[in-house]
């Protein structure tokens, strides 16, 4: 009976061992296809209407940037770029594609800056303002999840956080990676979801 338990243990370890290292691929894998000239596509729904934004990644890091672009029936092209500032300190999110450039310092655009992600890391909760500096305050509540995609025409799953709150619920989901903490999915009287990026 011992030789019993000792082998299932052995099994269960193997395979929370296989589980990880599969994560842990995964990870390494959009990291490493997260630079300046890579791909992004979302699939976006609202007002009745579906369609692609396509991002190209311009830079990453202290600043992050990107050139945007939607398929039909919107047809909107431009600019975001996120200060050093944003990035570090914003605790408010904008969605701004409605054509041409916007530099952001008090707010993220796709992206959590390392103060909410500080915020979500040590109390599984944080404060948002979802539309803009301007914004009243959300509390948002996290759960974790695991969230599926393609890179370069392969499938790979990332763990991520999931954030609720508000009054209609807004959902964000979050891909955890401390250096690019992208959004996967939003949720807020309109949706987006990342289908794929492509170096």
């Amino acid at each position: 009976m011992q030789k019993i338990y000792a082998i299932l243990i052995a099994v269960f370890s193997l395979s929370a061992m296989h589980i990880t290292a599969q994560d842990l691929a995964d990870l390494e894998t959009y990291e490493k296809a997260m630079k300046p000239g890579a791909q992004l596509t979302y699939n976006v729904t609202a007002n009745g209407k579906e369609y692609k934004l396509i991002l190209t990644l311009k830079k990453l890091g202290d600043e992050v940037s990107f050139t945007y672009k939607t398929t039909d029936p919107d047809n909107k092209s431009g600019s975001v770029t996120m200060s050093h500032n944003a990035v570090t300190n914003a605790k408010a999110l904008s969605n701004i594609f409605t054509g041409g450039d916007s530099k952001l310092d008090k707010e993220t655009c796709l992206w959590l800056s390392s103060a909410v992600c500080s915020d979500i890391t040590g109390s599984a909760q944080t404060s948002l303002k979802l539309n803009g500096a301007s914004d009243t305050t959300t509390v948002m509540g996290n759960t974790m999840g695991t969230f599926p995609f393609i890179i370069n025409d392969n499938g790979v799953s990332l763990s991520g956080w999931e954030l609720e709150g508000g009054n209609p619920k807004c959902t964000i989901d979050i891909l955890e990676s401390p250096k690019l903490p992208l959004i996967y999915k939003l949720d807020n009287g309109w949706s987006m979801m990342l289908l794929e990026i492509k170096n």
